[in-house]
C-alpha cells in the first residue's frame, strides 16, 4: 500500500510538472500569435491609404477661389517663368472650383471662369513611393477643357523622355493635392524622378486656391 502511495505521489508530481510545462508552452504560443497579429495590423494600417483619402475628400468639398499659379521647376529662366505665369494668373482671377457630393454618392466637380465651365467627377487616390504614400486628386472630365489646362493654362511639363528608366510619368489627370490652413494646393506633375534621396516630384506647376464656402 505504501509503495502504491509513493507511486501515486510521484505520478502526481510529474503530472504537475508536465501540466506546468504545457501551460507555459501554450501561453508562449498565444503570446507569439498575438505579437504576429499586432504586427500584421500595424503593417496593414501603415499601408492602408483609405483613411487619408477619406479625410482629404472631406477637406476638399466646398468652393475654392483661384489665387495663383507658378512653376515649381522648369527649364526657362526665372524672369521668363515669372512673366509667363503672371499672365496665366491674370487670366484666372475669377476662376472658381466647387467639389461636392451628388446624391451623397457621386463625387463631382464644377469649374467656372467667366463664360467657361468645366464639369466632371473626381477621386482622391494615392501611390506609394518607397516608404511614403503620396495623395493625388484624380479628375475625370465630362464637359469643357481638360482640368489641368483649365486651372493653370498649361499642361504638365513633359520634357523628360520615357527612355530614362529613373523617371515615372503620372497620368495627366493625376494632380498632387495638399492643404495649408484654408488654402488648397494642386500641383501638375510631369514626372517622378529617382534622386539620391529617393523618389521626388519635379517639373511641376503649382495652383493655389482659397476656400470661399
Amino acid at each position: 500500500m505504501k509503495i502504491l502511495t509513493n507511486f501515486s505521489l510521484t505520478f502526481v508530481f510529474f503530472g504537475l510538472i508536465f501540466a506546468g510545462c504545457t501551460s507555459a508552452k501554450s501561453q508562449e504560443m498565444r503570446s507569439e500569435r498575438e505579437r504576429l497579429r499586432a504586427a500584421h495590423e500595424d503593417a496593414r494600417r501603415k499601408t492602408d491609404s483609405r483613411p487619408m483619402e477619406e479625410d482629404l475628400t472631406k477637406r476638399l468639398l466646398g468652393r475654392w477661389q483661384f489665387l495663383n499659379v507658378e512653376a515649381t521647376e522648369g527649364d526657362l529662366s526665372e524672369e521668363i517663368n515669372a512673366i509667363k505665369y503672371e499672365l496665366h494668373a491674370t487670366a484666372r482671377e475669377n476662376l472658381t472650383l466647387e467639389f461636392f457630393m451628388d446624391q451623397n454618392v457621386y463625387r463631382r466637380y464644377r469649374g467656372e471662369n467667366g463664360g467657361t465651365e468645366v464639369t466632371g467627377s473626381f477621386k482622391i487616390d494615392s501611390r506609394r513611393y518607397g516608404d511614403e504614400m503620396i495623395p493625388y486628386l484624380r479628375v475625370f472630365r465630362d464637359t469643357g477643357e481638360r482640368f489641368p489646362e483649365f486651372i493653370s493654362g498649361t499642361p504638365p511639363n513633359r520634357l523628360v523622355t520615357k527612355d530614362d528608366v529613373s523617371v515615372q510619368f503620372l497620368p495627366l489627370n493625376w494632380l498632387g493635392i495638399s492643404f495649408t490652413e484654408d488654402k488648397l494646393e494642386l500641383t501638375l506633375y510631369g514626372v517622378m524622378e529617382m534622386t539620391p534621396s529617393g523618389w521626388a516630384q519635379s517639373r511641376g506647376v503649382l495652383c493655389t486656391f482659397k476656400r470661399i464656402e
